[in-house]
């Protein structure tokens, strides 16, 4: 091989490297790009649930719920408020919701009692990729 085949071949290789490297950083750059947008979307997935079961406990336990209410929400002036409240939020949830959590929020606002708040958390939990919950928690309840 003669001397100009070599620095074809180095001149190719070098290129080749360094062409290399610039896609190799520009997938990461987007990989990390999508990665930060997902993981904001699911802080607000979740700052959006935990609104809502909230608001849910608030509707189940309404007197309770009084002082928390006037403090952090004065515009929900009873407990109707809160259903209505709750509505708004199962339309909103239409945009980002499985249809398993859109089912079980339904099944609360027309039965609002702690259990159909339970079945709705757990499946925003799913929702949140949280995993399964070990059946003893589901099960537990306050006296």
């Amino acid at each position: 091989m003669e001397i100009s085949n070599w620095i074809t071949l180095a001149t190719g290789l070098v290129a080749g490297l360094g062409i290399g490297s610039v896609i190799t950083t520009l997938v990461q750059y987007f990989l990390k790009k999508r990665s930060y947008a997902l993981q904001s979307q699911r802080e607000d997935l979740e700052k959006r649930y935990k609104v809502i079961i909230l608001l849910m406990y608030a509707a189940v336990e309404y007197e309770k719920s009084k002082k928390f209410l006037r403090i952090h929400r004065p515009d929900l002036k009873n407990q109707q408020d809160v259903f209505e409240e709750l509505k708004a939020e199962w339309y909103n949830m239409i945009l980002f919701a499985s249809e398993k959590t859109q089912q079980e929020l339904h099944s609360f606002i027309e039965n609002p009692d702690i259990e159909n708040l339970k079945a709705t958390a757990i499946a925003m939990r799913t929702d949140l990729g949280r995993g399964k919950l070990d059946h003893m928690i589901k099960e537990l309840t306050f006296s």
